[in-house]
């Protein structure tokens, strides 16, 4: 790539396909969600939610749905805003490392070893497909893991 800020027609491509289409805009997202339109907003300012170019898909909506569940059962919207922020930071590193490996081990491969632009995006589409379900299970896992060792901890004393 000559320009820093341009995408190359591969990257352009496996972006374009797992951006999404058309999402929800704001209001009717927080309808669907069952939440205000405030609450939304903050959910994605504190980066639960990250809504697309097009708006708010149905990834966005089960989140927000997950927070109101939480705010019904009792816990304090700047409580759920503050383990937001702090999951956030911690786990930024660790996404920007999977993408890391991802453009290692996956992208920069299917680049090498394909005739075509065409191939090597379906390739790293492919790739991509398979691997974020998976990784957002094994992610989903280990925190369910630690939240519930953190509760038998806190209950049973130190």
């Amino acid at each position: 790539m000559s320009d820093d800020s341009a995408l190359d027609p591969v990257d352009e491509a496996v972006l374009s396909a797992i951006g999404g289409g058309a999402g929800l805009p704001l209001r009717e997202a927080a309808e669907q969600a069952g939440v205000p339109e405030a609450v939304l907003e903050a959910l994605a300012r504190e980066g639960v939610l990250v809504p697309g170019p097009g708006g708010y898909d149905e990834a966005d909506i089960e989140a927000a749905r997950a927070g109101a569940a939480l705010l019904d059962a009792g816990l304090p919207l700047g409580d759920l805003l503050d383990l937001a922020r702090r999951f956030d930071e911690a786990m930024r590193p660790v996404a920007e490392s999977a993408v890391d490996a991802f453009l290692t081990f996956v992208r920069d491969p299917a680049r090498g070893t394909t005739t075509s632009d065409e191939e090597a995006a379906v390739r790293m589409l492919d790739a991509f497909n398979r691997m974020l379900p998976a990784t957002s299970t094994i992610v989903g896992h280990r925190v369910r893991g630690l939240l519930i060792a953190a509760g038998i901890q806190r209950a049973t004393g130190p």
